[in-house]
């Protein structure tokens, strides 16, 4: 059975708006491949989807043929009606900054009412031409902007690489949005009672002869003391009952 995760992944769509070059085009398709993501959107393709395209995707080669290519912004917004937009990228787009893709997941999934925990809403990652991204005037027709981790000199990303590196971080955040929302709905388990002979330990130094009357040493509580501090596994603390009941039972003869 499929996880919530992974049914959701099937509604993400990755958007390549303008982008230049053909291999990067196949790249993506990869990379949508890899994740399981729903499909591949190109608006105003300035790459085509030519030989180098098709390399560039390698075994995705269905993502690549069955893409949504528009002619233009309007075109794609006018067709595609609702669904949630991020935008990927490192300017702000006057949309309150940009914040970590997966902090923003976690944000979203953590609220009930958000759309993104409504079933079969699409999602879109949109992402800007090699060159220069998404300009401030497209990214305000998303609904947020976000940047993707870099931890070396060079800060930008490959298109496919970010691809890839979004999907990857929206799988993750839908998981853990998943198993959060589940565990919210999960009845409290009561954890089982912890398996201790205490009674059969007692009537064998009782058989032994030992005195148990002290109140604050005597040999019971040392050698409860003594067992318990190694944290046997229940199986080690039966058999140690079969073993001092028989113990008991041969002293009584």
């Amino acid at each position: 059975m499929k996880s919530n995760a992974t049914i959701a992944m099937k509604l993400i769509n990755v958007v390549l708006h303008r982008p230049i070059y053909s291999r990067n085009i196949g790249m993506c398709a990869r990379a949508i491949a890899n994740m399981g993501a729903s499909r591949l959107i190109l608006i105003a393709p300035q790459g085509d989807l030519s030989h180098e395209a098709k390399q560039g995707a390698a075994h995705a080669q269905t993502i690549l043929r069955k893409a949504t290519a528009y002619a233009s912004l309007n075109d794609f917004h006018a067709a595609e009606g609702s669904g949630l937009r991020i935008a990927l990228s490192g300017r702000d787009g006057s949309l309150h900054g940009p914040r970590p893709l997966d902090v923003l997941f976690k944000e979203w999934t953590n609220q009930a009412d958000h759309l993104i925990t409504q079933p079969n809403l699409p999602l879109y990652l949109m992402f800007g031409p090699e060159d220069d991204g998404l300009s401030n005037e497209e990214m305000q027709l998303c609904h947020a902007v976000c940047y993707l981790p870099t931890f070396g000199e060079i800060t930008s990303l490959n298109l496919s690489h970010a691809v890839l590196l979004a999907l990857y971080i929206a799988r993750a955040g839908l998981k853990s949005g998943a198993e959060e929302k589940a565990a919210k709905h999960q009845p409290e388990v009561m954890p089982e009672p912890l398996y201790y002979p205490s009674e059969t330990i007692r009537k064998w130094l009782e058989a032994l002869g030992f005195d148990l009357s002290a109140k604050r040493v005597n040999v019971e509580k040392t050698l409860n003391r003594i067992f318990l501090s190694h944290a046997p596994a229940e199986e080690e603390l039966r058999i140690l009952d079969s073993v001092l009941q028989q113990t008991v039972r041969r002293l009584r003869k």
